[in-house]
């Protein structure tokens, strides 16, 4: 789901991966610059769902996500994040990078303050639930 997310973003022109879009908390963000920097997280998700004729493999997967926007300005960290949900929060029923994207879910109505990470930078984060169809992954994620 992050390889998704990376080309909703991108596709938006809200980030490029490996400048200023990245995934996990072992990405090695840039120590300076005044961001936006965004960060996707996987965080599990809830069990997939079936189908009367899907019995080998899930019909629909639940993967969850933090994304995580730092910035040396809280304002543009918070700009950030708007344009992310706005991104994001529309998507129903739609191809997203090649899979059938049924539902994005907020699970907070306004971003959480994380406060500063190590450089001083503002964090604010949200979550998302995802309703998608599985697709076999080359990487081993869902």
């Amino acid at each position: 789901m992050l390889d998704d997310l990376v080309w909703l973003i991108e596709q938006a022109g809200l980030g490029t991966y490996g400048t200023d879009l990245f995934k996990g908390t072992k990405a090695a963000i840039p120590i300076t610059g005044a961001g936006p920097f965004t960060t996707l997280i996987a965080t599990g998700g809830a069990s997939p769902e079936g189908t009367h004729n899907m019995t080998d493999l899930p019909a629909y997967v639940h993967p969850s996500a933090q994304i995580v926007v730092r910035a040396e300005l809280y304002d543009v960290a918070e700009a950030h994040v708007k344009a992310l949900y706005e991104l994001l929060y529309p998507i129903r029923n739609r191809m997203v990078n090649g899979t059938w994207w049924r539902q994005v879910t907020y699970l907070q109505s306004e971003a959480l303050d994380l406060g500063r990470d190590d450089n001083g930078r503002v964090r604010l984060a949200f979550n998302i639930d995802v309703v998608k169809r599985y697709s076999p992954a080359t990487s081993g994620t869902i």
